[in-house]
């Protein structure tokens, strides 16, 4: 006899003991493996393109004069692009336009003003109004905004609509 045959019947394992073994494995963990492989892993349904996974853009930026400076106030976009619930929101980034006095019609460009960052993400009921007072400003100054909503891999959303208007003291 051989080695191992001395081997396994000194441990009392038969020869009809290990086809039994090999037999019990096959049936049972082949299946499992098999269930396994077929399922995956990650989250169920279909391919999502990157460009569908960026917020909506805001649409009801509005500002105004304030005793402080300009009160941005704009709603919590709710929905991706691709219309899928929005659930990763972390920031709004907030940029500025200064029109000049002498020469409204010549271009400038907007600046990045301030980022406003959301703290709700693991509440059950999250803010659905953001604002921002604009403190840097100036007396007689027209200024436009805009904001882009931001997400955790850093995505950004198309720019919310454009809001101006003239700061002046009282």
């Amino acid at each position: 006899m051989n080695r191992l045959g001395n081997r396994h019947e000194a441990f009392g394992i038969s020869q009809r003991s290990r086809e039994y073994a090999v037999q019990l494995i096959s049936y049972c963990l082949l299946p499992v493996a098999l269930c396994l492989l077929l399922t995956g892993c990650g989250s169920k349904g279909g391919l999502r393109a990157p460009e569908g996974a960026v917020p909506e853009p805001i649409t009801d930026l509005r500002a105004k004069a304030g005793k402080q400076g300009v009160v941005l106030t704009w709603g919590r976009p709710t929905r991706y692009v691709d219309g899928k619930e929005l659930n990763d929101l972390v920031s709004f980034v907030i940029f500025r336009r200064e029109i000049a006095k002498n020469c409204p019609e010549c271009p400038s460009p907007y600046r990045q003003l301030a980022t406003v960052d959301v703290e709700d993400q693991q509440k059950f009921i999250k803010r659905k109004q953001f604002g921002y007072v604009d403190q840097e400003v100036q007396n007689g100054t027209v200024y436009r905004y805009r904001v882009f909503s931001k997400v955790a891999d850093s995505s950004m959303s198309d720019p919310s609509n454009e809001a101006e208007v003239t700061w002046r003291t009282e």
